[in-house]
This record gives structure tokens, C-alpha cells and sequence, in this order.
């Protein structure tokens, strides 16, 4: 007599199929989040600048492709985008056919300036990187300082590849790019007033908005999503835009801010 195993294997399999499906859309779904950041003496030339935060990339594991990822952050209008490092993931996945690509179509939108991160260090591809971004009309910077003008009115931009505080350049509105957030104690004592930063992923695993684990601070990280200040200074972080199963991302969906500056008057 043929054994029936009942409506439970095949309710299993459905469920296990939702699951999968569930859980690669969730990989592929860029959240895009408004950060209005209001900034002590912000120029009032500055007032209202746009910038793309993208951070983490790691291709090949985006969880977009190079064409859609320029779609969305041309819908966010941006005056500037920043690119605060770990473009790549290791020397063995290394493309610089695609990476290229999506600089030169980033590029293609706005300004764009970026910073390495730990892979590209890692990689040991710190230099072709680099040259890469350069020729596809990123701006890479070192340790060092830019001026940025709009509306009559500038804006200093530093970089900071190392992940350490650089002196900061004549009085001015100070804006630095860093790929490393747990280090946000020590930029906000240099006198920065804005720090965009990735790394943590957003902590992997997200709870109740906060992270698991950070390769920066190790578990229950502090820095890992959104907006955090110390006195007068500000940091907006990524949870960057790497997806794939291992390691796998829940709660936590690829995400691209737009920050926004505006004026905030000193009392």
C-alpha cells in the first residue's frame, strides 16, 4: 500500500520557494532615505545641497547593476555624489570593465568624489583603482582637501583613505569623506562638520533599526545607519549596497541616502 505523505511536504515547499524569493527581493531592493542634516554655519550657498551617498558596493555583488544604479540615483537629483569605498570586493571578482562602467555613468550625473575602503586596500589594487575612477571622471581623493563652490558661496571636502583625521585647511564649512564610521569620535574632535561613512553594512543583521555586527566595532556596533552627531558635528552612514547570500543581509536592505544640507543658525 503506497504510504501518503499528506499536504505537509508540499506546504513546506511553497513555503521554503516564498522564503527564497522573499529574501532575494529584499537583497535587490534599494531603499533610498532623505537625511536632512542641519550644519552650524553652513555657507547659505550650500543651503539645499543634494549628495548621493554610495558606500559599499562591493561589486560584482551590487545589488544593482551599473545602468539601474545610475536610474536611481538620477531620480535623487543630486548636486554631488560621494563614493565612501569598498567599490570592490577582491582581487579574484575584480572587474574594471563594470566598475568602470558605473563610475562613468555616476559620473554622467554629477560630480562624483570618492575614498577607498578596507577591500580596496585588502585587494592591493589601491593604485588601478585609483587610476580607474580618475579616467572615468570620479574624483579620488587622498589625504587632502578640495574646494567646492556653488551660489558665490565654498565648501571644504576632504578625504580621508586611512580612516584617520588630516588638519583641517583655512576656516571654513568642513564636509570629509571616510569609509570607516567607528572612528566618528576623533573626526568630530578634529572640528568636522559632516562626515559621510559606510563599512558597517548596517550592522548585517537588523533588529528593532539596530545592527549585529560591524567589521569596525564588532557586535552591537554603535554607528551603522542614518544620522549620529557629536556637538556640532555630523555623520550620515550608509548601510551600503552589497547584496548575495553570503553573508546574507536581514532586516537590512541595500540602502542609498541622499543627504541634504541646510542652514542651521548658532544660538
Amino acid at each position: 500500500m503506497k504510504k501518503r505523505n499528506g499536504p505537509l511536504p508540499a506546504l513546506a515547499g511553497v513555503a521554503a520557494a516564498l522564503g527564497a524569493a522573499w529574501f532575494v527581493g529584499e537583497n535587490r531592493r534599494v531603499e533610498t532615505e532623505e537625511l536632512p542634516v542641519l550644519i552650524p554655519g553652513l555657507p547659505k550657498g550650500m543651503e539645499g545641497l543634494r549628495i548621493a551617498h554610495l558606500s559599499d558596493l562591493h561589486f560584482p555583488h551590487c545589488a544593482r547593476t551599473p545602468r539601474e544604479l545610475a536610474a536611481i540615483v538620477r531620480r535623487l537629483r543630486p548636486d554631488l555624489i560621494a563614493l565612501t569605498g569598498d567599490l570592490i570586493d577582491r582581487a579574484d571578482t575584480f572587474s574594471p570593465a563594470v566598475l568602470e562602467d558605473a563610475c562613468r555613468r555616476l559620473a554622467a550625473v554629477a560630480p562624483c568624489y570618492a575614498v577607498p575602503g578596507n577591500h580596496e586596500f585588502r585587494a592591493g589594487l589601491v593604485g588601478e583603482w585609483t587610476a580607474l575612477l580618475n579616467r572615468a571622471g570620479v574624483r579620488v581623493l587622498g589625504e587632502e582637501w578640495v574646494l567646492l563652490r556653488r551660489r558665490g558661496d565654498t565648501l571644504w571636502l576632504g578625504g580621508l583613505p586611512y580612516g584617520r583625521p588630516i588638519p583641517p585647511p583655512e576656516p571654513g564649512c568642513r564636509l570629509v569623506l571616510s569609509h570607516y564610521p567607528e572612528n566618528f569620535p576623533a573626526y568630530a574632535a578634529s572640528g568636522y562638520e559632516l562626515v559621510l561613512a559606510g563599512h558597517a553594512h548596517g550592522g548585517q543583521f537588523r533588529f528593532l533599526g539596530r545592527g549585529l555586527y560591524s567589521p569596525g566595532e564588532g557586535l552591537f556596533p554603535r554607528y551603522t545607519s542614518g544620522l549620529y552627531a557629536l556637538g556640532d558635528s555630523r555623520m550620515a552612514v550608509s548601510r551600503g549596497l552589497r547584496s548575495g547570500w553570503m553573508p546574507p543581509r536581514l532586516g537590512n536592505p541595500p540602502h542609498l541616502p541622499l543627504v541634504v544640507l541646510h542652514t542651521k543658525k548658532n544660538a
